[in-house]
């Protein structure tokens, strides 16, 4: 299922948290602790407080549908790092159950750029269910500037075509 055709299954349902309310704070909280440091302990612990059983979840890198895919996939990326923080740096809501994190991710990775760390900047989409947990998550980042510019020969190709650009 895409994005668009997730959003509009999503728009069909009333708000699960007013705005304000302990419990969208709650939520929110969450969903900061749980990418705060990116780890694999964290995702065994956190992940089922923070994402519903049928969560929709969308990276730019790949799209999933349920926790337990979520749980394998996120595990695995959080594997193939020394450290990730994503930092919240601001969020904003709507009155139609609309969240919007703006954060800025840093990475340290173990296969390449060893000992170094690297930036971007992105944006999550959220929504969540009546219990507070995240059920809808679009994620909108540089994916290039954020990993592929630092993998050996592909950074390499991709700087070369920025350059002609």
């Amino acid at each position: 299922m895409d994005y668009l055709t997730e959003l509009a299954a999503q728009s069909r349902q009333s708000p699960a948290l007013i705005r304000g309310s302990a419990e969208q704070a709650a939520a929110l909280a969450r969903f900061q602790l749980f990418f705060a440091d990116f780890s694999p302990q964290k995702i065994d612990v956190l992940l089922d407080k923070t994402y519903a059983k049928d969560a929709w979840f969308n990276d730019t890198l790949k799209t999933i549908r349920g926790r337990d895919q979520m749980r394998t996939y996120l595990k695995h990326s959080a594997e193939a790092v020394e450290s990730c923080v994503v930092e919240v740096k601001e969020t904003l809501s709507n009155d139609t159950g609309d969240y919007y994190i703006r954060w800025v991710m840093t990475i340290r990775f173990k296969r390449f750029k060893k000992g170094q760390d690297t930036q971007t900047i992105g944006m999550s989409h959220l929504r969540f269910n009546s219990e507070g947990l995240v059920c809808f998550h679009q994620d909108y980042w540089d994916s290039t500037a954020g990993i592929f510019e630092h993998i050996p020969v592909l950074g390499w190709m991709i700087g070369k075509i920025k350059a002609r650009l």
